[in-house]
């Protein structure tokens, strides 16, 4: 009678174990979604909208000779089995919003 107690509470420990598991991994899974639905404004706004959310890593910030703000960005593309090729890019600042412009090495 012991042990059959035993094996059922081993049992429903297992089952309240993987519920509170499954929970957890869908509480993780829509933090993700909701990171990704938060609308962010300025540049890392126009990043998002280009490249994908969180896709391009800002490199390096640039002030040219009239004073504007452009940042160096680069993006990596991926192969199987390949280091990853980078493009790069130049993002400013005009009146109409964000501008980018590809940089050929």
């Amino acid at each position: 009678m012991l042990k059959l107690f035993i094996f059922v509470l081993i049992l429903i420990t297992l089952v309240v174990l993987s519920m509170f598991i499954d929970g957890v991994l869908e509480l993780h899974k829509q933090e993700k979604e909701d990171k990704k639905n938060i609308i962010r404004d300025g540049m890392e706004g126009y990043l998002d909208k280009t490249f994908g959310f969180g896709n391009v890593t800002i490199f390096k910030l640039i002030l040219d000779a009239d004073g504007n703000t452009r940042y160096l960005v680069y993006l990596p593309k991926y192969e199987w089995f390949k280091s990853p090729q980078y493009e790069w890019y130049e993002v400013y600042a005009t009146q109409n919003g964000f501008k980018h412009e590809a940089i050929k090495g």
